[in-house]
């Protein structure tokens, strides 16, 4: 599980706009590990056989993943669907919440279960109805951008249940 979790991070890390050397994932999780088994955290060596083992496993587990994945790795963000649909439906005053939303869809795995036009479709109708701005329903909005209600609502179900989490706690990484 450590290996996989490791892994994803990194390849993670190299889709998006922060790529991440394989030195510093494996530093950071040796120090995670030190921290969950209370033993002393000192510097990890990376000319150790260890840390050499570990880098191995990491590209290693990181091949697999991209294998299983179908080597299908760019994901489409809804951002840059928000603004043009929020221009055609005249209802710029949205655009803060909508994106607020987007951002926070990204914790979540509605950008893999999606289209990124239904997600975006559903931020749009949930700062809609937060700010209780009227959308077009004849003929149904949605239909002109690509989604489906059935998603749209779906969108803003999983939203509203991240929203209902207790929010995250700060644990320190010092003792």
């Amino acid at each position: 599980v450590k290996s996989v979790a490791a892994s994803c991070l990194w390849l993670a890390s190299k889709l998006e706009e922060c790529p991440k050397e394989a030195k510093h994932v494996i530093i950071v999780f040796h120090r995670m590990e030190c921290r969950r088994e209370n033993l002393p955290i000192e510097l990890f060596d990376v000319f150790s056989k260890k840390y050499t083992e570990l880098k191995s496993d990491l590209v290693r587990t990181e091949r697999h993943l991209l294998k299983e994945m179908g080597f299908i790795c760019h994901v489409e963000h809804p951002h840059k669907f928000i603004s043009n649909y929020l221009a055609t439906l005249d209802a710029h005053e949205l655009m803060q919440e909508a994106w607020n939303l987007a951002n926070d869809s990204l914790r979540t795995t509605l950008c893999v279960r999606f289209k990124s036009e239904v997600v975006a479709c559903g931020v749009v109708y949930a700062a809609a109805r937060r700010f209780k701005v009227p959308l077009p329903e004849n003929p149904p909005w949605w239909l002109v951008f690509d989604g489906d209600k059935a998603g749209i609502d779906e969108v803003c179900r999983v939203l509203a249940h991240l929203y209902s989490l207790p929010k995250a706690q700060y644990i320190p990484v010092y003792k």
